[in-house]
């Protein structure tokens, strides 16, 4: 078996397995506009059955509607493509891909819909079992890491990696000799197996929960923390504060007793 036989034999027995894990369907909820925010785009969460955020879409409100329906179901079109990319990511050990699983977990629909604003569309791409997957894309002379969307005539179309952080850049189409031969890169890299690249998408998915829960943590009231210290966490500016109340209040406690 090559290295690139490897790969795609280890991507198919990691797709099935976490798909399973993943047979509840998600739903959608609308997000409730911050302040300040543009109240012409709404912000979308697909959101799974344990109440993890699985997807964070940005639209137009009105795109946003009649793509992703408040309080609906998702397609397990889209199950399958989110855990399809993830499974082709995790077993590739270079950094920029181990950066960017936590982009992937959250925002990678966000890239399709730079460029797709129909229903069909959308859903048509997603069904297409040979995208999305991880590769390089040659851009002013050097190969990047990049994500391919799908191809559309003689078009590919990409985001690269930030090899540092991770993060998308907005899709572009590059001709097709741009990216690299797949079966040759693939053949030089080194690949983990199925155990190990479970592993890496289960890790980075309790990252992605536990990240989530130390976001949606309130910061305790003061009486909470004076009621509770042990329980309570403050900001700085909290903690110094209730530390001149009390020593203040000690101070005038103490010049009261002694009668001044």
């Amino acid at each position: 078996m090559t290295n690139y036989q490897h790969y795609e034999s280890t991507v198919d027995q990691v797709y099935r397995s976490i798909l399973q894990e993943v047979s509840r369907p998600w739903h959608i909820q609308h997000q409730p506009a911050l302040a300040g925010a543009d109240q012409a785009q709404q912000a979308v969460a697909l959101v799974s059955p344990r109440g993890t955020v699985c997807q964070r879409i940005t639209l137009p409100s009105q795109s946003a509607q009649h793509l992703w329906p408040d309080n609906s179901s998702v397609s397990q079109l889209v199950t399958e493509y989110v855990v399809r990319g993830a499974a082709r990511l995790a077993p590739l050990r270079q950094s920029a891909f181990r950066n960017n699983f936590p982009h992937w977990l959250e925002r990678c629909l966000q890239q399709l819909h730079f460029l797709i604003d129909s229903k069909d569309k959308l859903l048509s791409v997603m069904k297409d079992p040979l995208f999305p997957f991880p590769s390089n894309v040659k851009v002013g002379g050097t190969y990047l890491p990049c994500w391919v969307w799908y191809q559309e005539e003689d078009k590919m179309t990409v985001s690269v990696i930030d090899r540092r952080t991770g993060q998308f850049a907005e899709p572009r189409n590059v001709a097709p000799t741009q990216l690299v031969d797949r079966e040759r890169w693939l053949g030089a890299q080194v690949i983990d197996s199925v155990e190990e690249s479970i592993d890496t998408i289960q890790h980075y998915v309790n990252e992605l929960i536990e990240g989530q829960k130390q976001r949606e943590f309130d910061e305790p009231k003061l009486m909470d923390a004076i009621t509770n210290p042990c329980a309570s966490t403050l900001s700085p500016v909290m903690s110094v504060a209730l530390t001149m109340v009390v020593v203040a209040g000690f101070f005038i406690t103490f010049k009261w007793l002694l009668g001044f």
